[in-house]
């Protein structure tokens, strides 16, 4: 009998339920999708806000969307043996594991896990009474100055999570899960998530768990499908 992997999907723009008509997050890494289904039953499913899934009217955190994998496999009666996360589906997968006790193993494909820097305060702390205000001119400057893709093309729903979940560090958090639980798979020249960062702050304890692709960026779903299979078929079929 098979065993079976749930796909969380990463937060990719292009898939925003309102810039398009696609119905399935994985679309732009099929070839990979068509690989593991090779060897495993595979479910997918599409978070609020990509390729046609409603949007809760307030934002979400991780929390949130964690409780959504939960509802999602509970609701639909499934066995999933593990849970494969893409990026921010990674950092989804790994709040899902430590706050259900989940008994999946996960597999982290070019996860966003280290999301502070050890020596700086990323974001300025200022009065509640300011929030309103600095909320404003963080957006502003997100959209219009930086213009990154992620909060242009958002809606209020996908503009508000976004900015939640990139304020939350997980290092910590995957160092809760045992070792044997889980696998990281990044690309060694990852232009978005540095792998070589995470290698270092996670230490020597954690080298066995951590997979680098040569040759490979962020999106090795994409461009190294088969070299993403095969270290799942190592850690999975052993």
């Amino acid at each position: 009998m098979k065993k079976s992997i749930l796909l969380i999907h990463g937060w990719n723009y292009k898939n925003y339920t309102s810039k398009t008509t696609e119905t399935d997050a994985w679309h732009n890494r099929e070839e990979l999708v068509k690989l593991l289904e090779k060897n495993y039953t595979v479910y997918k499913l599409n978070l609020p806000g990509f390729c046609g899934e409603k949007e809760p009217d307030h934002s979400w955190n991780l929390n949130d969307y964690a409780k959504y994998i939960n509802d999602y496999i509970i609701n639909n009666n499934l066995k999933i043996d593990y849970v494969l996360g893409y990026s921010f589906g990674g950092s989804v997968a790994i709040r899902y594991k430590t706050n259900y006790k989940a008994p999946q193993k996960l597999i982290l494909v070019s996860p966003a896990i280290i999301r502070t820097t050890k020596k700086s305060h990323k974001f300025i702390k200022t009065p509640p009474i300011l929030d309103g205000l600095r909320h404003t001119l963080r957006d502003f400057y997100v959209i219009h100055i930086l213009k990154t893709n992620e909060m242009v093309y958002g809606t209020k729903f996908l503009r508000e999570s976004y900015q939640s979940i990139v304020r939350e560090d997980l290092e910590e958090e995957v160092k809760t899960i045992p070792k044997q639980d889980f696998i990281i798979i990044y690309g060694d020249e990852d232009e978005q998530v540095n792998p070589h960062k995470v290698i270092s702050y996670l230490g020597n304890d954690y080298k066995d768990n951590i997979n680098l692709i040569k040759g490979g960026k962020h999106n090795i779903g994409f461009t190294h499908p088969k070299e993403v299979e095969e270290v799942v078929l190592k850690y999975t079929l052993k």
